[in-house]
C-alpha cells in the first residue's frame, strides 16, 4: 500500500493485536512513551517505569513484539484499503470526540462510510432486544425517523430487532446513520442484513473496533456496547426483558455519563420489563422525540413527512420468485389487501414474533413497505 504513513499504522496494529494489553493500558503506554514506535522499541527498564505495567505484560509485549512479524499486519491494511474503509488512531483530528472522552476508548477504530457522522455531539443511539415486538419494531423506527428529520445522527448495533428497526427508520428520513459491529467490517452479521449494512455504508457510516475477518463471538459484543453509548450523548432502550444485552449498554451509557431513556410498558409486558427497571433506577421516560429533544436542550422536530418508500438493494434483493414458505404466504396476502399486522398473523397462524421476522426480512428485500399504523403494502409491481 503506498501510503506514506503505512509504517505508522503497522505500528499501531502491532500495539493493539499484543495480547492481555487492554485500550487503558495502551493509552497509558502511548501517554508516557509518545507513540506505538516508541513503545515497540522500548527497553525493558523503561517500560518497568510505566504505572499499570506489571513484569508479566512487559514480558508478554517483548515476546510479541519480537515474534511477530510485520507482514500480516500489513496485508491487513491492504485488505481494508481495498475494501475502501479507513483506520483512525485515538488523537488524531478525525477520532470522533464524544468517544475518546471516555474512560476506555479504543485505540483504533475502523471505519466504513462518510467519518463525518462519527464526529458530531448531535448523536442518539437507539437500541434494544433482538427478540421484539412489532409495536417496539415500529416505534424504534418512528423514533428514528422523528430525530434523524432534525438532523440527529442514529446509531445502533445492526442487530436484529430494535437496531434493525431504527437503522430503517433513519434512512427513511434520508438521514445518515452510524452501525457499530462487533465484527470485522467486512462481515455481514446476521446474514440477513447484507443489503441494509451496505445501505448503511453507502448512506451513512460502519464502525469497528475488531479486525477484519473477525467472525461474532460472544466476547466481542460487551466491548461494542461501551462505543455504541460512548459515541452518543444518550441511549434509548425500546425493548428489554430482564437480563436483556441491551441493559450493558444502559449501564455502559450511566459509566459514561450520557442519558439513558426508556420508553414505558405494562407492568405484566415481559418485553419491557428490563425498561421497567431502568425507570425505577431513573432513567428518563420516554414516549416521543420532543422527550429526547428536550432533555438534550435541543431543536424541537420538524412536522412529520410522508412515508418514504424503500429502494430496491439491488443485486443483494432477492426476487419475489424466491420467497417461499411463510414468506410467499404473506407476500401474498398484502398483494391481496391484507395489510395489517394482527391480520397477518391470524391468517398464517403464527406469533407475532415469527411474523415480524418475516416482515423485516421482506422489508429488507425491498418488496414490502411498512406504513404508519402496522400496515404493509407490497413494492413489487402488481
Amino acid at each position: 500500500m503506498n501510503n506514506p504513513n503505512n509504517e505508522c499504522l503497522i505500528d499501531w496494529l502491532r500495539l493493539i493485536r499484543s495480547p492481555r494489553i487492554g485500550p487503558v493500558q495502551i493509552a497509558e503506554l502511548i501517554e508516557h512513551l509518545g507513540s506505538p514506535e516508541a513503545v515497540l522499541s522500548a527497553s525493558r527498564g523503561r517500560l518497568s517505569t510505566i504505572p499499570g505495567i506489571r513484569p508479566a505484560l512487559i514480558k508478554i509485549l517483548e515476546s510479541f513484539r519480537r515474534d511477530t512479524p510485520s507482514e500480516p499486519i500489513a496485508r491487513e491494511l491492504d485488505r481494508l484499503h481495498d475494501l475502501g474503509g479507513r483506520m483512525i488512531m485515538l488523537g488524531t483530528p478525525d477520532y470522533p470526540p464524544l468517544l475518546a472522552a471516555i474512560h476506555d476508548p479504543p485505540p483504533a477504530l475502523f471505519v466504513l462510510g462518510d467519518l463525518r457522522h462519527l464526529n458530531t455531539e448531535a448523536a442518539i443511539a437507539i437500541t434494544g432486544t433482538r427478540w421484539t415486538t412489532p409495536r417496539g419494531q415500529g416505534f424504534s423506527r418512528e423514533l428514528a425517523s422523528a430525530l434523524t428529520r432534525v438532523g440527529i445522527v442514529v446509531v445502533s448495533g445492526l442487530s436484529r430487532g430494535i437496531d434493525a428497526a431504527a437503522h430503517l427508520g433513519a434512512l427513511e428520513a434520508d438521514g445518515p446513520t452510524v452501525a457499530v459491529l462487533a465484527t470485522g467490517l467486512d462481515v455481514v452479521h446476521p446474514r440477513e442484513h447484507q443489503a441494509l449494512q451496505q445501505r448503511i455504508a453507502e448512506q451513512g457510516c460502519l464502525v469497528s473496533e475488531a479486525p477484519l475477518g473477525l467472525q461474532p463471538i460472544s466476547w466481542a459484543f460487551p466491548p461494542r456496547a461501551r462505543i455504541l453509548s460512548g459515541l452518543t450523548r444518550g441511549v434509548v432502550i425500546v425493548e428489554a426483558p430482564e437480563n436483556s444485552g441491551a441493559l450493558l449498554t444502559a449501564r455502559m451509557a450511566l459509566e459514561q455519563g450520557r442519558e439513558v431513556f426508556a420508553v414505558p410498558g405494562a407492568p405484566n409486558d415481559p418485553a419491557r420489563r428490563g425498561n421497567l427497571n431502568l425507570l425505577r433506577q431513573g432513567a428518563r421516560l420516554v414516549e416521543r422525540a420532543e422527550d429526547i429533544l428536550e432533555e438534550l436542550c435541543w431543536s424541537r422536530p420538524a412536522p412529520p413527512l410522508p412515508p418514504s418508500r424503500l429502494p430496491s438493494s439491488g443485486a443483494h434483493a432477492p426476487p419475489a420468485s424466491r420467497c417461499t414458505g411463510d414468506a410467499a404466504t404473506i407476500l401474498t396476502l398484502i398483494e391481496a389487501g391484507t395489510s395489517q399486522e394482527d391480520d397477518l398473523a391470524r391468517c398464517c397462524q403464527l406469533t407475532v414474533t415469527a411474523l415480524s421476522r418475516i416482515l423485516l426480512h421482506l422489508e429488507l428485500s425491498g418488496l414490502v413497505q411498512r406504513l404508519p399504523g402496522g400496515r404493509y403494502v407490497t413494492t413489487r409491481p402488481g
